[in-house]
């Protein structure tokens, strides 16, 4: 519905914080209901892990990837029914092979789990994804 918001981007060397709504997760938040685990990419090198992902993304309906510059990657999200904007950003930290992410929606208060079930399911598909990569080398 509105297309305001747009990618947080890097802060301070990490993914912006989720706001104090209910309609965000992130894998840098400190609430325990709203944190997720970081997607770890051992055995992938960067660009693989990039790759990756990009493939993951595609696999989504009603997302579109904006941004893919170095580290960090934006893409916009609309839901099924309403067609409302989420912001999708993800950062690799490659010293510790893992991706740090951050889902949010742009309007209200709750987001009835929509960002937690959608990085759901792109940490489940990098997994299924990275597997066969790795058993092909």
């Amino acid at each position: 519905m509105t297309k305001k918001a747009g990618p947080a981007g890097l802060v301070n060397g990490g993914l912006a914080p989720c706001p104090k709504t209910a309609n965000c997760v992130s894998t840098e938040q400190k609430n325990p209901n709203r944190r997720m685990p970081p997607i770890n990419y051992e055995g992938l090198t960067l660009e693989e892990a990039k790759a990756t992902l990009l493939s993951v993304l595609k696999t989504l309906p009603k997302t579109e990837v904006k941004i893919d510059e170095g580290p960090y990657i934006y893409a916009e999200a609309r839901t099924y029914l309403f067609e409302f904007y989420h912001d999708v950003e993800f950062y690799f930290d490659e010293a510790k092979k893992v991706i740090h992410f951050r889902s949010a929606s742009r309007l209200g208060f709750s987001d009835f789990g929509a960002n937690k079930r959608r990085m759901q399911a792109v940490v489940a598909r990098f997994y299924r994804f990275a597997d066969r990569l790795k058993a092909s080398k």
